[in-house]
């Protein structure tokens, strides 16, 4: 049913992939693809660019 289902876990290191930044712990590099490299962002102001 999938009523608890958990997210899948992605094994990562201590260094990024896409950018070769080097984490003390792999929830941190974790913490960082999440923010640093989002593929989609929030709102683009028309104005702004």
């Amino acid at each position: 049913m999938g009523l608890f289902s958990r997210k899948k876990e992605i094994m990562v290191g201590n260094i990024c992939p896409k950018c070769n930044m080097e984490f003390s712990e792999p929830q941190r590099t974790l913490r960082h693809i999440e923010k640093a490299h989002k593929s989609k962002k929030k709102f683009e102001c028309n104005s702004c660019g």
